[in-house]
């Protein structure tokens, strides 16, 4: 996995990560992997004609309901649509302030999969991040952990090091930190250390020394990390209830 605290600058960094729908270059026409070529086709047309909105309105309309796992449906139907105007409502839903609807809106565009749907996400992301050097950010901060991995948060964890041209280190930082204390003790004790976010010049620890430094083993430090980064990057999850 991919280090976040690199000492490269944002616009020099050369490591990657596996493409998804928000960074394969493909456009909200073209047609994905799990698509087959007869229902590329159906949904180009739908998108170029303007049908389809029938059933837009019919789950715009299933997400006010009552019964959560309707809504629940509604949002990720909405997603797999992955049309301006399916994405657009679930948008709405994201910026808002309602954190039941931005939940909603989570869940429909991770589980949509639409470029449009994953660009959506990036979008709002980067609208939260500007907005963290506030000092009303908790809904901002929240809203990103719910998102779960996007290129947003791992520009965040880059430049908490201070080498961003774009992103306050101090800002970044905060963000790692907040982050971090969403995990059970022993992990954030790793994970702090691993990401030098204890130490006065930000540096890292090896696996080695956090070992060392908490009298736990090489491999049990590796574990936690592992788990720790999965919890991080893992959207929330929505209850149907």
């Amino acid at each position: 996995m991919p280090d976040p605290t690199s000492q490269t600058q944002d616009s020099e960094q050369e490591r990657t990560f596996p493409a998804t729908a928000e960074t394969s270059g493909t456009t909200r026409l073209s047609r994905t992997e799990s698509e087959t070529e007869g229902a590329h086709l159906q949904r180009v047309a739908d998108e170029l004609s303007g049908s389809g909105e029938e059933r837009i309105a019919q789950l715009r309309a299933m997400l006010s309901g009552r019964y959560m796992p309707e809504r629940i449906a509604a949002a990720r139907d909405l997603g797999g649509i992955g049309s301006l105007k399916a994405v657009q409502i679930l948008r709405d839903m994201l910026s808002s302030s309602d954190e039941s609807a931005w939940k909603l809106a989570i869940h429909g565009l991770r589980t949509g999969g639409s470029r449009e749907g994953w660009l959506c996400l990036e979008g709002v992301a980067q609208d939260d991040a500007k907005r963290l050097a506030s000092s009303n950010s908790d809904t901002s901060l929240r809203r990103i952990m719910a998102m779960g991995r996007t290129k947003m948060m791992d520009r965040l964890f880059r430049a908490a090091d201070g080498h961003s041209r774009s992103i306050s280190g101090d800002v970044a930082k905060q963000f790692s930190i907040d982050a971090i204390a969403t995990l059970p003790p022993l992990h954030k004790s790793v994970m702090e250390l691993r990401l030098g976010l204890g130490s006065s010049d930000g540096s890292s620890a090896t696996p080695s020394a956090t070992a060392k430094s908490l009298g736990i083993g090489l491999n049990e430090v590796r574990t936690l990390e592992l788990e720790g980064w999965q919890s991080i990057h893992t959207p929330i999850d929505v209850d149907s209830e």
